[in-house]
């Protein structure tokens, strides 16, 4: 059975490929197929898009809650410097698109990296902020996400989900380009 961050993934490359978007999903290796002792490098984020001359790196997360924690079993020290790095290139857009799938009313949104480090680097230390919703020392709360990030609308005809990716891209080119 395919897990729902998985099925994250593939929705999103599908919308991208309806929606005529260069998308180049990577794929994970499953280490039950490998030799005993096999290597195998750890990916940098799970797309790469390309839009209006934008190139958008992203790691997506998806949970069944209203934040998403910090801990290493979620958020990976390499993926956060890994889309820091790809930040400070011209023409990228790098970023996490967090996907909480709350009953009532799921929401997905787009945070810069940037964005992301300087939350995190507040939260952590117990900065003082401007930010009105709270800030919890150990994960990003989707009002925090609601605040500094940007929301991919969505629908959801039967039974998975569509997202409005040009209306997501044309925000981050005229936000962040």
């Amino acid at each position: 059975m395919m897990s729902e961050g998985k099925k994250f993934e593939e929705d999103l490359e599908k919308s991208a490929n309806k929606q005529n978007i260069f998308c180049f999903r990577v794929r994970d290796v499953n280490p039950m197929l490998l030799k005993k002792g096999a290597k195998t490098a750890k990916n940098k984020y799970d797309f790469l898009v390309y839009h209006k001359l934008y190139l958008v790196p992203m790691e997506l997360k998806s949970v069944k809650a209203k934040s998403i924690s910090f801990d290493e079993s979620m958020i990976k020290d390499y993926q956060i410097k890994s889309l820091t790095e790809a930040s400070t290139y011209r023409g990228v857009i790098a970023g996490f698109l967090f996907n909480f799938r709350i009953e009532d009313e799921p929401k997905t949104y787009f945070i810069h990296i940037n964005d992301f480090n300087a939350y995190k680097n507040i939260a952590e230390n117990q900065l003082e902020h401007n930010y009105k919703s709270k800030v919890n020392r150990s994960s990003i709360p989707i009002g925090i996400c609601e605040e500094i990030g940007i929301e991919v609308k969505w629908r959801k005809p039967i039974s998975r989900y569509t997202y409005y990716l040009n209306d997501l891209f044309n925000e981050l080119t005229e936000k962040y380009g």
